[in-house]
């Protein structure tokens, strides 16, 4: 009697932890993706005959996990499931024996069984002689005659003598690491969701604190920073909305941190007397009262759980989600990134303001990269961005003093009080002198 066994080793699973019985060990999240994504591609090869089918597994979680995975797509190719998964031990302690009884005692002609190395090769050997590597994830079709299956697995020199079992074909299991790479920066985008949430609730809990919105400003700048690096692969409106309302929220902040720079500035200004620092803190505070009523209304809310929703269920493009992400082409964006900010830095003329502005931006999404995605660019991309850091540091230092200038010159000098409005120009002249330095010594 003859039946057609498919035999298939279990996805990629997690690492052993320690403590934990091998058993227990469940697929990773990149093994059933990488699974799901490539099976039904094996299943075209599904004998058409064959129009329902057993499927038993060993009773470790891995190998429950890759039959139910398998199930699925078996029903989704019109091929009934009978009995659901069935679980048996012979596949887990490479009891031979037991696994030929099972099969003669089948009524199903097609059954397929998911186990472990070293067991699914050296019985795959065992029946055809074809010494095969399964790699996490492989399936292979033989045709058996459950009738000599005895002689087969319990003589090896058998397997010459026996001819009735044949290797139909052989599916290699996929590369999982490419979808380690997606859920990878899957679970980047995520913390930094959160750490944008945790700095909105440590500002509210103290806005006084100049600090506590410089925070939540860097942490909302860092994962937008993150979104646009992975637009290229990410669903195209998802990316769009997500860094939309990013740039909505964090747009409300600006002045507030312009305010609470100027204020620095004017403490550390050798010119500061106690009415230009008071001028200047009655000025944050009132901005900070009506970012404080703005960032807790319902349309910056909304803004904010859109966004988090939509960076919390990453939508890749079909492409990624059918074939993965090799880390490589994640590390050659970035090598992108970063030649075009040295040739922008060495092309730059820090009179143009709005390109000095751009440049800062990029040496920002240049290191906030490097930085959130090192396990996948690696440590060396570490060192790229800090050399860019003096780069970002300077570019900083000019933008916030223009910033300066123009909030001064926004200010009617001629109604303020007298000592106020000559120490809020000599702060002016300071940075005016800055300015003019650096850009000298630039040419």
């Amino acid at each position: 009697m003859r039946k057609t066994v498919i035999v298939m080793r279990h996805a990629k699973a997690k690492r052993p932890v320690e403590g934990q019985h091998d058993t227990e060990r469940s697929l990773s999240e990149a093994g059933k993706r990488s699974l799901k994504a490539t099976l039904p591609d094996a299943l075209a090869l599904w004998p058409k005959s064959s129009t329902q089918v057993e499927i038993w597994s060993s009773p470790a979680v891995r190998t429950q996990q890759t039959a139910s995975i398998l199930a699925r797509a078996c029903k989704k190719r019109g091929v009934k499931v009978r009995n659901g998964v069935q679980s048996l031990d012979c596949l887990w302690s490479g009891d031979t024996a037991a696994l030929a009884d099972a099969l003669r005692s089948s009524e199903c002609e097609t059954v397929a069984i998911v186990g472990h190395n070293p067991f699914v090769e050296d019985w795959l050997a065992c029946l055809t002689g074809s010494n095969i590597v399964f790699a996490t994830g492989a399936i292979a079709c033989v045709s058996v005659d459950v009738d000599t299956l005895g002689e087969a697995v319990e003589d090896d020199a058998a397997v010459d003598r026996c001819t009735g079992h044949r290797l139909l074909w052989f599916v290699q299991g996929p590369v999982s690491q490419r979808w380690r790479t997606l859920v990878s920066m899957e679970k980047v985008i995520a913390e930094g969701v959160d750490t944008v949430h945790e700095r909105f609730d440590a500002f509210f809990s103290d806005p006084e604190d100049i600090e506590t919105m410089h925070k939540l400003r860097v942490s909302i700048r860092t994962l937008r920073s993150l979104v646009a690096f992975i637009k290229p692969w990410q669903d195209g409106k998802q990316n769009e909305q997500a860094n939309a309302d990013l740039r909505d929220i964090v747009t409300e902040t600006s002045r507030l941190r312009e305010l609470d720079v100027l204020t620095e500035q004017a403490l550390a200004s050798s010119n500061e007397t106690n009415q230009l620092t008071e001028f200047c803190n009655e000025q944050a505070a009132a901005e900070r009262a009506r970012v404080i009523k703005v960032l807790s209304s319902k349309p910056v809310q909304k803004k904010l759980d859109r966004a988090s929703g939509e960076l919390k269920s990453l939508k890749w493009k079909q492409r990624y989600c059918d074939e993965g992400l090799e880390a490589s082409a994640v590390r050659e964006r970035f090598d992108e990134m970063a030649q075009d900010l040295r040739e922008d830095l060495d092309a730059l003329d820090f009179a143009e303001v709005e390109k000095t502005h751009d440049v800062r931006k990029q040496a920002k999404r240049v290191r906030y990269s490097a930085e959130r995605f090192r396990d996948i660019l690696g440590d060396d991309a570490i060192g790229v961005a800090k050399d860019m850091t003096a780069h970002q540091d300077n570019l900083g230092a000019i933008c916030d003093a223009r910033v300066n200038i123009d909030i001064i010159n926004g200010f009617q000098l001629d109604e303020l009080p007298e000592p106020v409005a000559w120490d809020l120009a000599l702060l002016r002249a300071e940075n005016e002198t800055f300015l003019y330095s650096t850009l000298r010594e630039s040419r």
